[in-house]
């Protein structure tokens, strides 16, 4: 286990010395959706009628870190539409399974590509679970999941699976999706109502 965390703490600290971007990230509703389409043709028809001989300023991307979200949220980062679907509390199975902390937590997460280019997904340099006070909980590769969340996912497709964390107890937890390679976080609340 303390392979795994010098492992991912040494790709985390590489991750942020190559980060070379920011994230876009948004909370997708139907709503914004709609709106956002009638926001792109009133656009598209203020760009018909501009002057042509001026030249466009491309616009500075706006970053936002979206927090607060629950179970069942779907954010879109950088194109990829994530949703924590459902968690659980696993206490093992007693013989070979067992939790070094207090229980397994496990999070169904799907993830759908609409950008026009597959993406890589790596649990471990993407996804993390923090307590109340940061302490990050370790991920567990031993307890059996349903799915996968690691590879690559096509474009127009969507990927889903359970990814587990060995965790301590508390009142609520932080799920955190982000690109090791760019800023911006996606946050998700995992309260202790939420599982049984």
């Amino acid at each position: 286990m303390k392979r795994v965390k010098g492992l991912m703490a040494g790709l985390l600290m590489l991750g942020a010395l190559a980060a070379c971007g920011e994230s876009s990230i948004e909370n997708v509703d139907t709503t914004d959706q709609e709106a956002a389409a009638s926001t792109e043709e009133t656009e598209a028809e203020e760009n018909d009628e501009s002057d042509e001989s001026e030249e466009e300023v491309p616009e500075e991307e706006e970053v936002i870190e979206e927090e607060g979200l629950g179970m069942g949220d779907t954010v879109n980062f950088n194109g990829l539409h994530v949703t924590v679907k459902e968690v659980r509390q696993y206490e093992g199975d007693g013989d070979w399974v067992t939790p070094d902390n207090d229980y397994f937590l496990i999070l169904d997460v799907s993830i759908e590509n609409t950008t026009d280019e597959s993406a890589n997904i790596s649990t471990l340099m993407q996804m993390s679970l923090v307590d109340p006070s940061g302490y990050s909980q370790d991920m567990d590769i031993f307890v059996d999941t349903r799915g996968s969340l690691d590879g690559e996912v096509g474009a127009g497709r969507t990927m889903a699976g359970e990814i587990s964390f060995d965790v301590e107890e508390a009142e609520f937890y932080e799920f955190i999706f982000e690109d090791p390679f760019m800023s911006g976080q996606a946050i998700w609340t995992v309260a202790a109502g939420d599982w049984q």
